[in-house]
């Protein structure tokens, strides 16, 4: 079973479109798969979206009241994935934007599947394509990349931001139990940072496959706050080579 975790937040213009490759990608591959939406507190048409796609594909509709960002939405969607997951499960953390091609999940698994632990879709391997990313915000990103290499270099790792992962669900499973709910405690986009850098403390093994990144495909508005996410992966350089929980 493959169970796909998606945060969303206002993206009544891209979450069909998604949802629709998806259910065409993983029907074609004959392999049962469900599908975690976690709207949290969506003020467009979202909610409405996942309650039609809900009647049609194997869906499960989980609602934040209020907004509560990624950090909080991504970990009630893989609390709720723990739960329902076997040993053997996969699951998947993707954007709802649309952005992430659900083409590459069946390669993700067949790495997980020939001996990887966490296989990330990488910006950084050869065979990538970034097409529709402002030039500055693809400098940010190879920057944060190279920062991270240098001060927490991490076998298989060259992109440490990219959302679009495949875990074993055990691994998922052994984290919370290692950090309780505090497993992704970290706010906004740098959480998911923080879920690579814990995970150095396991014995895991994590490849990259490379990744074809669609932002002329994303008609929502960018949830990233460009100089408050970079405070805060500053601020979480600081705090994990100090060492500090």
């Amino acid at each position: 079973m493959i169970t796909i975790v998606l945060p969303a937040y206002n993206e009544e213009l891209t979450l069909s479109p998604l949802l629709d490759a998806l259910a065409d990608h993983l029907g074609e591959a004959k392999i049962p798969y469900q599908i975690i939406i976690v709207n949290d507190g969506s003020t467009d048409g979202t909610a409405k979206i996942i309650e039609k796609a809900s009647r049609e594909l194997p869906v499960i509709p989980i609602a934040h009241v209020q907004n509560q960002g990624l950090a909080e939405t991504l970990k009630t969607g893989l609390l709720e994935a723990v739960k329902r997951a076997s040993d053997r499960d996969i699951i998947v953390t993707m954007d709802s934007d649309n952005t992430h091609t659900p083409g590459l999940i069946m390669r993700m698994v067949r790495m997980l599947r020939e001996g990887h632990d966490v296989v990330i879709a990488s910006r950084y391997q050869k065979g990538a394509r970034v097409i529709g990313v402002p030039f500055s915000r693809r400098m940010l990103s190879y920057g944060a990349s190279v920062l991270f290499r240098l001060l927490f270099p991490m076998p298989g790792v060259k992109d440490y931001t990219s959302g679009y992962r495949a875990y074993r669900s055990d691994v998922i499973k052994n984290m919370f139990d290692s950090y309780g709910e505090s497993f992704i405690d970290e706010p906004g986009f740098s959480c998911m940072v923080d879920i690579l850098l814990k995970l150095r403390k396991f014995p895991v093994i994590i490849g990259e496959a490379p990744l074809i990144l669609r932002y002329d495909r994303k008609f929502s508005a960018s949830k990233m706050n460009v100089a408050r996410t970079m405070r805060q992966t500053l601020r979480l350089i600081v705090k994990r080579r100090l060492n500090m929980p």
